[in-house]
């Protein structure tokens, strides 16, 4: 994985800054730990870790020089901190269906979310990291099929030879598939010809919650004791949540 806000280089890249054709198995072991995952077949480094041991320096870490990363955002600020800043609408959007994660709080009833819990959206992923990002894995053959066939989106970028995508990019595929969220529902325009039947553990469990949180509001400790109480995700409690105080509006 590539960090967001890093740059990644692969083998000839460092060889060059070495001044080298190659990089023997020796310096490599010499050299900053990658930041690829382990087991990956291509090697790519943090382009400011490799230039600091070049320069005999003492190694950054990979959080150094970003602003501080427990700080509060709201969504405004959230969708800014995002690279290719999504219009407000879309933000929206992938908070609804989870490809930004639930915020980290709400504060007076406004959601606010950690600086590293959004960075976190834009970290980049090799295939087999990709994979794994997905709600129900699939094999890595079939995922190899999925990209083969083009059903996949076009990688956010090609590092050292290895496509890459964005979490957000492949997390928002996979709650918009088809079979996962909107793709299985009914086409656009066509009205249901029956109401929908009641859901009594969904109804009982949101008057629980909102006997809880009356206004709508829960600290992310609660919030999260009561997801882990209800057996449900976080996700689904904070929309809850946004329910409840859509009614008290």
């Amino acid at each position: 994985m590539i960090p967001a806000g890093r740059t990644g280089l692969g083998t000839a890249e460092v060889a060059a800054l070495l001044n080298r054709k190659a990089l023997s198995r020796t310096v490599r072991e010499s050299l900053p730990a990658p930041i690829s995952r382990e087991g990956a077949r291509t090697f790519i480094w943090d382009a400011e870790q490799i230039k600091a041991h070049v320069a005999g320096d003492s190694i950054p870490e990979l959080s150094a020089g970003m602003p501080d990363t427990d700080e509060l955002l709201d969504a405004e600020r959230a969708r800014l901190e995002l690279q290719d800043a999504p219009t407000p609408e879309d933000f929206d959007a992938h908070v609804r269906d989870g490809s930004v994660p639930a915020p980290d709080t709400v504060i007076d009833g406004v959601p606010h979310w950690k600086r590293a819990t959004i960075r976190r959206c834009d970290d980049l992923l090799d295939r087999e990291e990709a994979r794994l990002e997905l709600r129900n894995q699939i094999t890595a053959g079939a995922w190899g099929s999925y990209i083969h066939e083009g059903r996949v989106p076009d990688p956010d970028t090609t590092v050292a030879g290895v496509p890459h995508w964005k979490r957000l990019t492949i997390r928002s595929w996979d709650a918009n598939r088809p079979g996962e969220r909107a793709g299985g529902g009914r086409p656009k325009g066509v009205k249901e010809t029956k109401p929908r039947a009641r859901n009594p553990e969904k109804e009982a469990r949101r008057a629980r919650l909102q006997e809880l949180a009356p206004d709508g509001e829960l600290p992310a400790p609660a919030l999260a004791k009561f997801a882990e109480a209800e057996g449900i995700s976080e996700r689904t409690v904070f929309r809850l949540l946004q329910s409840i105080r859509e009614a008290n509006a």
